[in-house]
């Protein structure tokens, strides 16, 4: 039988993504609010395992594509092994068969990286109320895949124009930070920035990320930063 998820005053996480950068920045944002505390961060599945039994964590974000395993399987084995780990799935995937498998392994809830860090947080709190189900059902694949209606929705309003995430890609690359630096400050990988940024150069017809930066200029996409200008990078 399966125990009723409990409520705690503070949530122990560990993080599970193969981007060094992507970890730092999850841990950091998560750890401002004072109800969520990351005990662990792990770069593939096999280290997660290990953590898990040292750490015993209450909740664990994991991206679906580690280099030993991937998120899927990472999940049904913490199922075995440490059944009271709530998995929350946080990948750039946004297939339906990506949200299916993936709760269908046992995780409570499948959040896209494009989506911002407040869909992730907010998961995390039912964790820590004990308002989530202790195990997958077909409530969560239907929450789940409203959300990726909407997500898809709104891409699809979208079609043509910057997106909010690429806007926020695009101010930045303005400033001359790097695509990692740029990940770094958003809590995206930076192949994600780098597929936003040639998202962008195909919307403009740009070749480079500097005449990215000045049409967007010209089209009023973005506006120029007269004391933080720099050189961007191609």
């Amino acid at each position: 039988m399966t125990a009723t998820p409990r409520a705690r005053q503070t949530l122990r996480i560990m993080i599970v993504d193969d981007h060094e950068v992507v970890r730092g920045g999850l841990a950091a944002m998560l750890s401002a609010d004072e109800a969520l505390s990351v005990v662990a961060t792990a770069s593939t599945g096999g280290e997660a395992l290990r953590l898990a039994t040292e750490t015993r964590p209450d909740a664990a974000v994991i991206d679906l594509r580690l280099p030993d395993m991937n998120g899927e399987e990472l999940t049904r084995r913490l199922a075995v092994q440490s059944p009271e780990v709530a998995v929350i799935i946080l990948s750039t995937y946004d297939s339906e068969s990506a949200i299916r498998g993936s709760i269908a392994a046992g995780a409570i809830a499948y959040v896209t990286k494009a989506v911002g860090i407040k869909p992730l947080r907010d998961r995390l709190h039912e964790v820590r109320r004990g308002e989530h189900k202790a195990a997958a059902d077909a409530t969560a694949i239907s929450r789940e895949l409203h959300e990726l209606g909407r997500a898809r929705e709104g891409k699809a309003e979208g079609a043509g124009r910057a997106t909010p995430q690429q806007a926020r890609v695009l101010e930045l690359a303005a400033r001359g930070l790097t695509n990692k630096e740029v990940g770094a400050r958003l809590f995206i990988s930076e192949s994600t920035v780098r597929f936003h940024v040639q998202k962008l150069k195909e919307l403009t017809g740009s070749r480079t990320r500097t005449e990215l930066v000045a049409k967007a200029i010209r089209n009023g996409m973005i506006a120029p930063h007269d004391d933080e200008w720099q050189t961007t990078r191609d």
